[in-house]
């Protein structure tokens, strides 16, 4: 017996590591460093193709030898090796900083993997965001997107960005699609910028078109923060203030001396040859100009002169506060958040915005969630115009602070048609009160299996109260002019109420026919079936008070006249209904390749109920070259391709004959047609697009230096057809245009993203990042083949959309006239003409000559050839964080007409510059006065518009390690400025904020220009912050 024991125990010696090393079940939780689980983790087992994926919880099971080794990855996590050594593992992955931008949203709401994805999408997360870019998301954007323009309208408070994601896609709008978690929103500018958590941007259709018709100018994605579950709470509280301060060049706008007649002592004459002087109540007449031909503008002012922008800008402050408070339990996460900001206006009034968020996310059931996400958001201005024509137009003696006879402001300061726009607040209160309600709902249920249903709801209210109370000015000194629509005074009321409807009901069907089917065969499929549903109303009241008593109280009651409406230049009523269907199938083999391929079919109000819908197909593909390779030095390698279709649809009731309502008499009612005639014969504006690219990351070195480059290069070509315009038309038709679809454009640009890890050591990391982006918009048809031209804009067959189109002085003195025959200079006469700084003169006169009147040309390009921003952060010791950004616009054009404007009051600051006319020298005012041209497009006033910018610079010291207090997560110091640094040729205060108005300051439609000409534009702000950021 015992032999047959001893026999037994050394079998089961011999035999137990066999039946130990049997494949047995192992399960395991994945979780991140939070504690929350990592939903959809890879897990495989090492030097094998085997594995398998972890389910919304975090939760695998596979069978498994004792000893085996796993490698677990997740997006945006990094791999870990695993050793089995148990049946029950749990496994931490830590967040893969590196990789952060790893994972995008492509389609509506589907979770990607950027390896796997077949377009260019441009991805910024909050830890990247500019530090000084603290007042709006589209500051954060600004050149962080490879091809993206991004610039804001001018200086003041709230004024909005002009954006360019990828060219020009029509004439109209180049303003692409903003959607906040998925669900679309209208008004960027609003969102408070501490709530995202990261941004996505889809610059063209082949992106675009998956988020509707509305897309072909491109998407941006805002993903505002969440909760972790199993979290404790996390306070963050974060403050900064910034002063703020014009941009003002390098060089005065206004000349130094002038030619004005003087007497004996170098007094300026009035017309009565007295010594010029203001009155009492600080009103100038106009100086005498000396019209000897050879009047030199070197004559030097013996009046006290006075810094007009200094007079018109103060330098202002801006306080932001924000606090937030995240975290969650077993089955639900929690984010609330607040901000403050308050920011004066550099013209002396001021501009806050309070925001109140919460963000709440709950697991009711296995695979079934729902989230909930509110923002509010309460505004307040008391904003005057902007308008400092009048201050920097005018002579440099003049004192707009001077007070008059009353005490008050000097109203009129100048013999012009032009109020001191420094006196505006003492007759002039307005404010304009806005609520913003953001509700966006979500329901997401996972079947076990296969299936997953997603369902998205926003619902968006914008109510704005503005108030407007003109004083009585008939006690004022100055009658003849006025601040409002009366010298008697007025009470303006407008009311608007915007809503806006978005609901999203999406399918997703996935297989993995491994996984699933167990068929050895590594192919994915997912199929996404969407019916998207898109509802606008707007309600708009204007009521006017005009005729007010000098003595209070003061309301719509006491008025002399009342007017009522609800349809004027200030806004109207309106409704609009879109509904559509998203079809798209998408097929993944391995890591390897993946196409996709699907349409969308939308329906408009516009269109009436019978029409018909709108579709428009798409196609992607990747090829992983790198899956094949297998090469140590090669992180990734994708080469990507896509190509789809999208449509911008008419304006609202442009494709309706609608009649303009208004009084006729006492208690009548009189119809009119608009100036401009609607078109039912308008078709959505059609954009085709392909995009071709390739993402690469390499590793050159396993050392501490140039560990990771990564490049990212896109192509894209577009065709734009039936861009809708507005048409001349016979007089008698009783419109002056009809709006039609009239144009085709066609454009292509280059993309290319470079991102370096330069340095990767313990006390010492540096990242650099370069943006780069080309682009170029062609006009291939005009109907009728004419060229339109609007204020300095033409839209001309064969050229570039945004050139600045005019006269210009002759060159040469052979230079025939627009016939190709005729010479503008007969020859006999030639002798009297020479050539100053390549501008024909007349040599009798000092004058330059021009071209005629219909003798125009291309004379600049609003656009530029190429945008380009370089982003190097450096992190020292653990502790200091230096981060920088230069932005660079090259090859574009700026239309100076301040500088002309100036011109006609011939106190410009070239009026100081001296000339050579046929061997005698001076600042001849006849020769610059003959530039002027009265206000038309002329090429001397055509500007390198070209910069570069210091838009970012910042220190960052984190001083938590200073103080030693459990409760204590993180205390950090920032010091920061923007736009400190300008180095440009332009002459003008700013060459960023720029417009497209025409000499008047009237707004240009339908030529595709957006920018490119300075009128009198508030310039943009250089700004010194600190500020303070604690975690608890």
């Amino acid at each position: 017996m015992r032999k047959i024991l001893l026999l037994l125990s050394c079998m089961l010696l011999v035999f137990a590591p066999a039946l130990y090393a049997q494949v047995h079940p192992v399960n395991g939780k994945i979780l991140d460093e939070n504690g929350s689980p990592v939903p959809f983790a890879s897990v495989k087992i090492k030097g094998t193709n085997s594995g398998t994926f972890a389910d919304a919880k975090g939760i695998f099971t596979i069978p498994l030898k004792e000893g085996a080794v796993l490698v677990v990855s997740g997006i945006g996590y990094i791999p870990l090796q695993v050793t089995v050594n148990s049946n029950e593992l749990a496994i931490t992955l830590k967040t893969d900083v590196q990789s952060l931008n790893e994972v995008v949203v492509t389609g509506l709401g589907e979770a990607t993997s950027r390896k796997r994805v077949p377009l260019d999408i441009g991805t910024l997360n909050a830890k990247n965001i500019a530090k000084t870019a603290t007042v709006s998301i589209e500051q954060g954007l600004q050149g962080q997107i490879a091809g993206a323009q991004i610039t804001q309208n001018n200086g003041q408070p709230g004024s909005g960005y002009n954006i360019i994601l990828r060219g020009i896609n029509n004439l109209i709008s180049s303003d692409p699609m903003v959607l906040v978690d998925g669900v679309e929103n209208k008004d960027l500018s609003s969102i408070d910028p501490s709530i995202v958590d990261h941004i996505e941007v889809a610059k063209g259709a082949a992106a675009g078109m998956l988020y509707g018709a509305q897309g072909a100018n491109g998407v941006i994605q805002i993903f505002t923060k969440k909760g972790s579950r199993n979290q404790r709470p996390n306070i963050t509280f974060a403050t900064k203030m910034s002063s703020d301060k014009i941009l003002r060049g390098d060089r005065s706008l206004v000349a130094s001396k002038h030619h004005w007649k003087t007497d004996e002592q170098g007094n300026i004459l009035n017309s009565e040859g007295d010594i010029l002087k203001a009155d009492a109540n600080g009103y100038w007449e106009d100086p005498v100009e000396d019209l000897d031909v050879d009047a030199s503008n070197d004559k030097p002012y013996l009046l006290p002169t006075y810094d007009h922008l200094k007079q018109g800008y103060r330098d202002a402050l801006t306080f932001t506060n924000s606090l937030s408070i995240t975290g969650g339990g077993n089955n639900f996460d929690y984010a609330f958040t607040g901000s403050r900001l308050d920011q004066q206006d550099v013209f002396s009034n001021k501009f806050n915005r309070t925001s109140l968020g919460v963000n709440l996310g709950i697991e009711l059931a296995k695979g079934l969630t729902i989230r909930s996400s509110t923002q509010a958001i309460l505004g307040f201005d008391d904003l005057l115009g902007g308008n400092r024509f009048n201050l920097v137009n005018s002579y440099p003696f003049i004192d707009f602070l001077h007070k008059d006879t009353t005490g008050m402001i000097v109203r009129k300061a100048k013999n012009e048609n032009q109020l001191n726009s420094l006196s505006e607040r003492q007759w002039h209160d307005r404010n304009n009160k806005s609520t913003k309600i953001y509700q966006n709902f979500n329901v997401n249920y996972k079947f076990p299996k296969f299936v997953e249903l997603d369902f998205k709801y926003g619902y968006n209210v914008r109510n704005a109260d503005n108030y407007s109370f003109y004083h009585n000015q008939e006690s004022a000194v100055t009658t003849e002019l006025y601040w409002g629509p009366s010298i008697d005074g007025a009470i303006t009321d407008y009311y608007t109420r915007n809503t806006y409807q978005n609901a999203l009901t999406s399918l997703f069907f996935r297989t993995d026919f491994k996984q699933d089917f167990h068929l050895n065969v590594p192919i994915r499929t997912t199929t996404q079936a969407v019916y998207d549903w898109r509802a606008e109303d707007n309600r708009f009241f204007y009521a006017q008070g005009v005729g007010l008593p000098t003595f209070p109280p003061y309301n719509l009651t006491v008025a002399n006249t009342k007017t009522v409406s609800d349809n004027n230049s200030s806004g109207y009523n309106y409704s609009t209904r879109t509904f559509g269907f998203l079809v798209n199938q998408s097929i993944d083999f391995a890591e390897w390749i993946g196409i996709s391929g699907g349409f969308r079919s939308d329906y408009s109000s516009e269109f009436g109920a019978g029409s018909k819908a709108t579709t428009f197909p798409r196609g992607t593909i990747y090829i992983r070259p790198s899956e094949f390779m297998k090469l140590s030095w090669l992180s990734d390698w994708k080469l990507r391709g896509a190509f789809a279709t999208a449509g911008t649809p008419p304006d609202v009731y442009t494709r309706q004959v609608t009649l303009d309502a208004g009084t006729l008499g006492v208690g009548g009612v009189s119809l009119s047609i608009p100036s401009t005639a609607h078109n039912n014969d308008l078709k959505i504006q059609v954009s085709k697009e392909l995009e071709v690219g390739t993402d690469i990351s390499v590793l050159p070195t396993t050392g501490d230096w140039l560990s990771r480059i990564t490049l990212g290069a896109t192509y894209w070509k577009r065709k734009s057809t039936d861009a809708i315009q507005v048409a001349d038309v016979a007089q008698s038709t009783g419109a002056s245009g009809l709006i039609s679809n009239l144009t085709t454009l066609s454009s292509h640009g280059v993309d290319l993203s470079l991102d370096i890890t330069t340095a990767n050591k313990k006390n010492f990391i540096w990242n650099t990042a370069v943006r780069w982006g080309f682009t170029k918009t062609m006009v291939d048809k005009v109907s009728n083949h004419q060229t339109v031209v609007s204020g300095e804009f033409g839209l001309k067959e064969g050229e570039e959309l945004g050139i600045f189109y005019g006269q210009s002085p002759l060159h040469s003195l052979d230079q025939l006239k627009v016939d190709g025959k005729t010479p503008y200079i007969d020859p006999a006469d030639r002798s009297n003409y020479t050539l100053v700084n390549g501008n024909v003169v007349d040599t009798r006169t000092n004058a330059a000559k021009l071209t005629a009147a219909d003798d125009l040309k291309k004379i600049g390009q609003a656009y530029p050839d190429f945008t380009a921003s370089l982003i190097n952060t450096f992190t020292i010791f653990q502790a200091f964080t230096v981060s920088f950004q230069f932005d660079w616009t090259h090859g574009n054009n700026t239309y100076n007409l301040t500088r002309q404007w100036m011109y006609r009051d011939k106190i410009s600051r070239d009026y100081d510059d001296v000339i050579n006319v046929n061997g005698k020298s001076g600042a001849y005012a006849a020769y610059y006065s003959s530039m002027y041209n009265t206000l038309q497009p002329q090429s001397w006033y055509v500007e390198d518009g070209s910069f570069i910018r210091l838009r970012d610079v910042s220190l960052t010291y984190d001083a938590t390690r200073l103080i030693h207090a459990r409760w204590l997560k993180r205390l950090s110091v920032t010091l920061g400025g923007r736009n400190l640094l300008t180095f440009t040729k332009y002459h003008g205060l700013d060459p960023e904020t720029t417009t497209s108005v025409d000499s008047q300051g009237s707004s240009l439609d339908g030529v595709g220009a957006f920018k490119g000409v300075d009128y009198f534009t508030v310039p943009n702000l250089k700004s010194y912050q600190v500020g303070i950021n604690v975690g608890f």
